[in-house]
């Protein structure tokens, strides 16, 4: 009987710790847009890594790094190491496409309610911007998440 008592305990101490995971992912998202909010208005530089310039992969890094997660550099390899997804959740990316509609070129951070965060060359800055324009719904490639299962 004690036996069945512990094993009882730990099954209910790891469906706790599953039911937990959720929660973080959650929080772990929030940051990632957090972090891209605080970065809106930096200048866009191409290659830009820092608070002084970003391009769009480079905000990806720094939102990222700064909720804790590492990430690959190019729009490309954030599109083809990701886990692809239906849908997009907060902080998942976006990836898009160019002149070349097979190959990633851009890539934003999804805010939720069809907002992504990006940094923009046409507009020279981190923006804000609405994914559901015939533009970018025309160059989409896929939502990506690096934020949990």
């Amino acid at each position: 009987m004690r036996i069945l008592t512990v094993l009882s305990a730990l099954l209910l101490t790891l469906l706790a710790g599953c039911a937990s995971a959720p929660v973080g992912d959650q929080g772990t998202r929030q940051q990632v847009v957090r972090s891209a909010e605080r970065l809106l208005g930096t200048p866009y530089v191409l290659g830009g890594n820092s608070s002084r310039g970003l391009d769009c992969s480079g905000l990806v890094n720094i939102s990222y790094a700064q909720a804790g997660l590492r990430v690959p550099r190019t729009a490309a390899d954030l599109l083809r190491y990701g886990q692809l997804r239906d849908h997009a959740e907060i902080g998942d990316l976006l990836v898009f496409s160019g002149s070349d509609p097979h190959q990633a070129s851009h890539v934003g951070i999804y805010a939720g309610d069809d907002q992504m965060i990006h940094a923009s060359s046409n507009r020279g800055a981190v923006i804000r911007t609405n994914v559901r324009t015939p533009y970018w719904q025309r160059h989409l490639l896929g939502s990506v998440s690096y934020i949990g299962g």
